[in-house]
């Protein structure tokens, strides 16, 4: 069985409302309280809203980050986890953000990164 370094979860909110994905202060909230929800530890926080329309931020979290795009004209949230443990269950943070961004449903991908067998095979 191989050990990953990474777990990356990406997760495409659909039929969001566009008034409030397109506020960083919403999103930033937001995205603070999933990350106290899952128990990850908060560094630094950057989120910035683009002209005309969307916003994008990533907080820096001790297990790795949360990455956020928004697509308002979409209503559209691309939120990406990644995080260098599974110790977090974060199924219930999913339907609660769901229900943050008023989405009629979620898609959730899962991927391991940093194969340590690969990394030992050409580690220098």
């Amino acid at each position: 069985m191989n050990s990953f370094l990474g777990h990356q979860t990406t997760v495409d909110f659909y039929g969001c409302t566009a008034e409030q994905i397109e506020s960083c202060a919403f999103i930033e909230t937001v995205l603070l309280e999933a990350a106290r929800m899952l128990k990850l530890t908060v560094v630094n926080t950057t989120i910035h809203a683009f002209s005309p329309i969307g916003v994008s931020g990533v907080i820096v979290i001790e297990e790795s980050h949360i990455a956020v795009h928004t697509w308002p004209e979409h209503n559209y949230v691309a939120i990406d986890f990644f995080t260098c443990n599974t110790s977090y269950d974060l199924s219930h943070g999913l339907e609660w953000l769901k229900a943050q961004f008023k989405a009629a449903y979620f898609k959730v991908k899962e991927i391991k990164r940093g194969d340590l067998e690969e990394i030992q095979q050409y580690k220098a």
